[in-house]
């Protein structure tokens, strides 16, 4: 029934065509999408040992950690973070514990990790499913631009939008390059100077820039 209920969690992720790995009670990837194999491969900072997931001794790693409300380092076994989503995976509620990780390499590329807690209720059978992980790649060859700390609180369209400001970009060259109107752009830059608690641009730029 175990193995039944795990291969099902894992068929309806892989069906979705995102980048997941399912992580077990002692943080061991025990499903890994084929989606997420590939990124793997190609990843210069992100590896599956002994089925665990691992970051490169060459890259850094930032999560935005609730525990410690605020910026953390993490080591090269991705801890604390998987014990603490693993652990929390026992209670039903684990929402305020979900985390999310930067990871950049030596070309500067951030990689975004999320880490969901599958509390008890939800977990149908699958005793050993209790974390799942999100790999979100690069989006941009210039990302590396981006402060990994300001890349952690934006969303992706933000991250984006973000680097191309940092490019020196003006937001109809921006709503032009990404097919949007120039109204979008506007609201998303406000959204992002919201979240780094900046005024404008200038200050922006001083607080967001690698």
């Amino acid at each position: 029934m175990l193995q039944t209920d795990r291969r099902v969690l894992s068929g309806a992720l892989d069906a979705l065509s995102i980048h997941t790995i399912i992580l077990d009670r002692s943080g061991h990837c025990s499903h890994v999408s084929p989606q997420a194999k590939t990124l793997l491969s190609q990843s210069g900072v992100l590896t599956i040992r002994k089925d665990q997931l691992r970051r490169t001794p060459s890259s850094r790693a930032i999560a935005d950690c609730r525990c410690a409300a605020g910026p953390i380092d993490i080591d090269l076994d991705l801890q604390p973070c998987l014990d603490c989503v693993t652990r929390s995976a026992a209670t039903a509620d684990a929402n305020s514990t979900t985390c999310s990780v930067s990871v950049t390499g030596d070309d500067g590329l951030c990689t975004h990790l999320r880490l969901s807690p599958i509390p008890v209720g939800a977990q149908n059978g699958a005793a050993d499913a209790a974390a799942l992980l999100v790999i979100e790649p690069p989006s941009m060859s210039n990302a590396a631009e981006l402060q990994p700390d300001a890349a952690l609180l934006l969303t992706p369209a933000e991250r984006e939008v973000a680097t191309e400001l940092l490019s020196g970009r003006r937001p109809a060259e921006i709503a032009q390059r990404r097919n949007v109107t120039i109204d979008t752009i506007r609201s998303q830059i406000k959204r992002i100077y919201a979240k780094l608690g900046v005024s404008g641009l200038v200050e922006f730029m001083a607080s967001a820039r690698r």
